[in-house]
């Protein structure tokens, strides 16, 4: 990676603040009449404050106005993504449980309906959660087995994984899930084995 795209990724809005607060900083100070320090002190410390209020109201506000796109995406902790995993089998199992409670003659399909859907909403939310934050997860998985492996041999062993590793399960709805997957990511229906 070249200098110039390693300082257009680390370039931030925060960044552009700061930058602004000490261009005016020290604009302010060249451009004061009474040369004190205490007063050229003060001028300084103002507007630095002013660029830390002008960042807190970016990062309130900007997510208002573009709620579409995520400002700093970063991948899941590992705790979090524990947390997430261990709810989710938590809501399949409780999808299961509710199943079999039905089939014993236990609940009422009303109720079913009603539990089940607020289950199958959960389990789609916190599965849309892992999916969102396993993306950059994979970026940065490939970049480090590139660089681990070298261009050559990584594209040769990517190309042996792929082959190997088992299609995609698809649902009714068109959408695409893991071969391992039970339930629907998009819309939560139980997906049924070929």
């Amino acid at each position: 990676m070249s200098s110039a795209t390693s300082t257009k990724e680390s370039f931030s809005v925060g960044h552009l603040f700061v930058l602004l607060a000490l261009m005016a900083a020290t604009v302010a100070v060249v451009m004061s009449r009474p040369a004190t320090p205490e007063s050229l002190i003060l001028i300084s410390l103002t507007i630095g404050a002013a660029g830390f209020a002008a960042v807190c109201f970016y990062r309130v506000l900007a997510p208002l106005v573009a709620p579409h796109t995520d400002l700093e995406q970063e991948p899941l902790s590992e705790p979090l993504r524990a947390d997430l995993e261990r709810e989710k089998a938590l809501t399949l199992r409780s999808i299961k449980e509710l199943e079999f409670d039905r089939a014993m003659g236990k609940l009422s399909q009303r109720d079913f309906d009603q539990m089940a859907g607020r289950l199958r909403a959960r389990a789609i939310g916190i599965m849309k959660q892992l999916d969102a934050g396993a993306t950059n997860y994979r970026a940065q998985v490939e970049k480090d087995l590139a660089a681990r492996l070298g261009s050559k041999a990584g594209s040769q062993n990517r190309a042996l994984k792929v082959a190997a590793a088992p299609a995609p399960v698809a649902c009714a709805c068109g959408t695409s899930n893991d071969h391992d997957a039970r339930f629907c990511k998009s819309c939560g229906t139980e997906l049924v084995r070929a």
